[in-house]
């Protein structure tokens, strides 16, 4: 008889770090952030938004798609590792971040108009605000409240129960503790709610002044890469399973 797996790790198993390389999860989000925030103040508007923020081309454009997209990949590999049983709750947790990853990727190159350059139809222009292939800019319930539940996620799960857990350790053993991660997502929790919250803050006093040029492009390329870390532990835990 097949053994069933066990989807709770022993204490033994569950160190801080849960095997992300430091570079990775504390110096790379750090570095990113400061190039943004440097380059955004210094190089001319043109020069960032020609190599940096533009929409089709830009840098932090595609990596909204390339980072995503190996994202889903990631999630492919978790779904069918032998180790996560079918329509396990680890199953379709992991199969709904393939599903968000796969829509993010596919949508922020607009199903890869922005590379090969083809032309909306008149019909599907007439629907989407900026005239084109993708969805998210069809409607608010495709663009702007998944965001939000992705941000409120991301505080969830980067910021508020990290520390619970902390504080709680017993936490660790309830079967559902596997999809929660640990402190090491902190830094890039921290860099994708501050860079626009800063913008918020600075609009809501009538201030000018910015941070970051396109602040919500930013935080995007941070939530991508939180999602992208959260899947490397979540694959790391699994290999780890008995």
């Amino acid at each position: 008889m097949k053994r069933k797996t066990r989807l709770v790790m022993t204490s033994s198993e569950k160190t801080f770090e849960d095997n992300l390389p430091k570079w990775m999860w504390l110096w790379l989000p750090i570095i990113l952030v400061l190039i943004l925030l440097v380059t955004g103040l210094v190089l001319p508007g043109q020069v960032y938004s020609d190599w940096i923020g533009n929409e089709r081309t830009g840098i932090l454009e595609t990596s909204h798609a390339i980072i995503p997209a190996i994202s889903f990949l990631l999630a492919l590999r978790i779904i069918f590792h032998p180790k996560v049983p079918t329509f396990s709750f680890l199953w379709f947790w992991i199969l709904l971040a393939a599903l968000g990853s796969f829509y993010m990727s596919g949508e922020e190159a607009s199903w890869g108009q922005h590379w090969f350059q083809w032309d909306t139809s008149d019909e599907w222009s007439k629907i989407n605000d900026q005239g084109e292939t993708n969805f998210h800019n069809t409607s608010s319930w495709l663009d702007q409240k998944p965001r939000t539940i992705l941000e409120i996620g991301i505080i969830l799960g980067g910021i508020i129960l990290p520390f619970i857990f902390l504080r709680k350790p017993s936490l660790r053993n309830h079967p559902y503790a596997i999809i929660v991660p640990t402190l090491v997502l902190l830094p890039t929790a921290i860099i994708a709610e501050t860079t626009r919250m800063t913008e918020r803050l600075f609009a809501a006093l009538d201030v000018p002044f910015r941070f970051f040029q396109r602040a919500s492009e930013v935080q995007e390329l941070f939530f991508a890469l939180f999602v992208l870390y959260y899947l490397i532990m979540i694959l790391k835990r699994v290999k780890r399973l008995n």
